[in-house]
């Protein structure tokens, strides 16, 4: 195994006890062995320090970073790239599992593809005891040589998205605003990505999402009440989310080299969007919402 890592794993997590250590186990039994996994703790109250403790010490590829208190999951986030070293990423959450071949598969797409900025796989949904119970299969336009075409897969914001995990260059992660404080930080950050290059998806379910009760969706099911676990700072403050989404895919087309003819199709997206939700732009300014 190389020294300097190729792949650096960014893992936030708070009080994480109950499904953390089978994570950990998935991604460290990556048939790809340059990687580095980086843990970053939200000040858990659980036994999530012991487990991530015992690991570092009997692999010396998880680093193990602990703050003293909660800063929030988004801002945890950005955290864990900011300590990576390697020339490509992926983010990992707590609760979910990666075939042993994940990053190995998402690697070779990169390397074999110098044009993709990010390789992913087609998702497969579980339950708390890790059995399957659906096999995701949606329409991607991801890998369409049209920036505005492949930034229209992240402009629904209530879909579920299985890019977020991918294998990324870290180089153009970069160039981006990364991780915003916004409920749907992982859609504008995906379409800032794909305006500025292709998504390979594998064909294969290597990764797994855990459904289970204590997601931050379950615990926070509405966008406003959700700020409260994207920053403690922004919790029961006055919250405009949808006219965030509109600034943050405004802001990624400004910030993104397009050609003209892409950079008015991309308005033409925008604008369809705005068609979309104006009762959501509208309710967001109704006096008295949080």
């Amino acid at each position: 195994m190389s020294i300097d890592p190729q792949v650096s794993i960014g893992l936030p997590v708070l009080n994480g006890e109950q499904f953390l250590a089978q994570a950990i186990d998935s991604l460290l039994n990556q048939t790809h062995k340059s990687i580095e996994l980086i843990i970053s703790d939200n000040a858990s109250t659980d036994a999530t320090p012991d487990i991530c403790k015992r690991y570092a010490s009997s692999d010396r590829r998880l680093i193990y970073s602990r703050l003293p208190g909660n800063i929030g999951g988004v801002p945890n986030a950005v955290r864990v790239f900011s300590l990576a070293s390697a020339p490509y990423f992926m983010w990992a959450a707590h609760d979910d599992l990666w075939q042993p071949t994940y990053v190995e598969k998402c690697v070779h797409c990169l390397e074999t593809d110098p044009e993709a900025v990010l390789a992913c796989s087609e998702m497969a949904i579980i339950n708390e005891s890790g059995t399957v119970e659906r096999l995701m299969q949606t329409h991607h336009l991801t890998d369409s040589p049209r920036p505005s075409e492949r930034l229209c897969e992240f402009t629904q914001i209530h879909s579920i998205s299985d890019a977020w995990c991918g294998v990324t260059r870290a180089e153009v992660l970069r160039q981006t605003r990364l991780y915003q404080l916004h409920p749907g930080h992982d859609k504008l950050l995906l379409a800032e990505l794909a305006l500025r290059g292709r998504f390979v998806r594998l064909p294969e379910h290597l990764y797994m999402r855990r459904s289970h009760g204590g997601r931050s969706v379950r615990v926070y099911p509405g966008m406003r009440e959700r700020y409260a676990w994207v920053s403690p700072t922004l919790a029961g403050k006055r919250m405009f989310p949808h006219w965030a989404y509109l600034h943050g895919y405004a802001g990624a087309v400004l910030r993104t080299p397009l050609l003209f003819r892409e950079r008015v199709s991309c308005g033409l997206v925008l604008l369809k969007w705005v068609r979309s939700y104006w009762k959501e732009l509208a309710k967001d300014l109704t006096p008295g919402l949080k």
